[in-house]
């Protein structure tokens, strides 16, 4: 072993406050000199702490004491207190080789995102029991009644029969037909909205109801939200916000963030915004649901031109009539353009000429 000498600080184990010393090395022998020791030593008798980026390290003596130094390739002879870490000393000691690292991790994490939980949500909400959705739904509508989210409808009796009775119409040879229940709402805060809550309830309020020209422009509504809960995004969307919870409670070890999860759903339910693929899942199919009971996708396509001209300038809005819808299902004008272009196929599946 060459001869080595090292200046810095010396403990002596009993009292925090340390000592300007010198660590020499020469083959075998170790001296520490300074003001307030001069002592030596066997060299396999002490040990060297492992090397942490450009962090000092460590020479534990024999008698407790512990010598604190800069890192110096030369300590690698001595004995170490753990085997070598070479490699992960080198990545700590390469910020380019990290941000590489940090990185391709960022990256696997999106792709597991976009592709994986989806399919993942997709398949775990087919195997979860409509009762089970239908409870989360029910304490989401409660959740909103209770704090005046949702008020009394105002709409007349005759016309919440006549469009219940439509409603009815359009779900038989459903699967889950029998778990539909269709409510009726006001609401100073959702505008002109209809909700499709887990467990085939769907709340529609005055302000759209009173948007409409006809019962049809209603249905077509409603159909796009019967796509939804056929399809089982607000279950799907839930399990993908959870995953993602979970995820973030292990990575910060912060507990709390899955409790908000899985306290907070009846909150998360009243401002759930689907993603576009499945706002084009549930258009897709709204249209074939009423291109089955001779409804024209052109209503549909209407409602959301209708929405479109009513937007808030620059966020005002006297009446706030539309808004509440286009916030949790934007009308973009790809969607338009794909309700009129099956408003097109309709017709001439009916004979109609262009």
């Amino acid at each position: 072993m060459s001869a080595l000498t090292l200046q810095r600080i010396f403990y002596d184990g009993h009292v925090p406050i340390g000592s300007d010393a010198t660590l020499m090395v020469a083959g075998k022998n170790i001296s520490l000199i300074g003001a307030e020791v001069s002592e030596r030593f066997d060299a396999d008798a002490v040990r060297v702490s492992p090397r942490t980026g450009v962090a000092t390290r460590f020479v534990e003596l024999p008698d407790g004491g512990q010598f604190q130094c800069a890192d110096d390739p030369a300590l690698d002879c001595l004995p170490q207190e753990v085997p070598s870490e070479g490699f992960v000393a080198w990545l700590e000691r390469r910020w380019p080789v990290a941000g590489v690292a940090l990185a391709l991790i960022v990256a696997i994490v999106a792709s597991v995102y976009v592709y994986v939980l989806p399919v993942a949500a997709e398949r775990v909400a087919a195997r979860i029991p409509f009762e089970t959705e239908k409870a989360l739904g029910e304490d989401a509508v409660d959740w909103m009644d209770s704090n005046l989210v949702l008020t009394h409808s105002k709409i007349d009796k005759d016309t919440q029969g006549r469009l219940l009775y439509r409603f009815d119409e359009m779900l038989k040879g459903l699967p889950a037909s029998e778990h539909y229940r269709l409510g009726f709402r006001s609401s100073d805060y959702l505008g002109a909205n209809a909700i499709a809550f887990p467990g085939g309830t769907i709340v529609i309020t005055d302000d759209l109801i009173e948007l409409a020209d006809s019962d049809e422009d209603v249905l077509a509504i409603l159909a796009h939200e019967i796509g939804h809960i056929e399809k089982r995004h607000a279950v799907r969307h839930i399990l993908q916000d959870s995953a993602i919870a979970v995820v973030a409670s292990a990575v910060t070890a912060d507990a709390a963030s899955l409790g908000v999860a899985v306290v907070g759903l009846p909150t998360l339910l009243t401002s759930l915004e689907f993603s576009r693929e499945f706002e084009t899942e549930a258009d897709s199919y709204a249209f074939e649901l009423m291109r089955q009971y001779e409804i024209s996708p052109q209503h549909f396509a209407d409602m959301m031109q209708r929405m479109v001209e009513e937007q808030p300038v620059d966020g005002e809005s006297e009446l706030g009539e539309a808004w509440g819808f286009m916030s949790s299902h934007p009308p973009s004008d790809d969607r338009i353009a794909r309700a009129h272009d099956a408003a097109r196929k309709f017709e001439q599946s009916q004979g109609v000429e262009q």
